[in-house]
């Protein structure tokens, strides 16, 4: 067995485990040698350190990130939405990571991209009309003056789909990528309010039937909240900027 299948067969059995409640006996990886065995170990002890090391650069650049967006968020009227999350716990990496292999098969710790162990979010209403987009050009056009790129600007405000706000790709000078998110208060409401739903969405195991349900369940309170002006313009946020339409699985 080579060693990215054992890999893969780790963490099946590591997702596994996860689901597994109170004393149950979680399924166990049976390697057919102890060239295997010790494969497996190495494999564990790569995601284990793949996630440590992204964990000590976050935490290392945080204190200058936070003050920086502090100052920002007050400038441009708005302010740090969920600031006690911004740095992405061991166990919420360690499950992103393994989850992330097991639905593509063959991924390797090394193969893995994660842009959200630091992420923020800028909460700014549009009042009046236009602040909120002023403040999205303000808050990136900083962070590039601070040294920061920005790497992507992913915008889902357009009507009729499960999810709306803009949600960006920030590579430090160090090189680690970071997230900022921006929302009004009433798209961050909704976003943390139904974010289970949204993990389910996601899941691969979820049958497309749910999946429909789901989408049309997230999709319904968005219909209801304003969006900002000029917040579909072409490039209106950034060079980098997509505006992505989703559509119903």
């Amino acid at each position: 067995m080579t060693a990215r299948a054992l890999l893969s067969l780790l963490i099946a059995a590591l997702a596994a485990t996860s689901a597994c409640g109170g004393g149950a006996e979680p399924p166990q990886v049976r390697p057919d040698s102890n060239e295997s065995r010790a494969e497996v170990r190495d494999a564990e002890r790569e995601v284990e350190r793949r996630a440590l090391g992204l964990m000590a650069r976050a935490r290392a650049l945080e204190p200058d990130v936070s003050a920086m967006l502090s100052q920002v968020a007050s400038d441009v009227g708005g302010r740090l939405a969920g600031f006690e999350h911004r740095l992405k716990t061991r166990a919420s990496l360690l499950r992103k990571m393994r989850k992330m292999m097991q639905d593509e098969a063959g991924m390797s710790p090394s193969d893995l991209h994660i842009n959200d162990s630091l992420r923020y979010t800028i909460e700014v209403d549009d009042v009046p009309p236009g602040r909120h987009v002023e403040a999205i050009r303000t808050a990136l056009a900083r962070l590039e003056v601070a040294g920061h790129r920005v790497a992507r600007v992913k915008n889902y405000w357009p009507p009729g789909d499960n999810y709306s706000g803009v949600n960006s790709v920030i590579i430090a000078p160090e090189g680690l990528a970071w997230e900022l998110q921006f929302h009004t208060a009433d798209s961050f409401r909704i976003k943390m309010r139904d974010y289970h739903l949204y993990e389910e969405l996601r899941e691969v195991k979820t049958p497309a039937a749910r999946k429909r349900q789901l989408y049309d369940e997230l999709a319904a309170p968005w219909e209801s909240v304003p969006i900002p002006r000029h917040v579909l313009d072409p490039k209106a946020l950034h060079r980098t900027e997509e505006i992505i339409r989703q559509t119903q699985p």
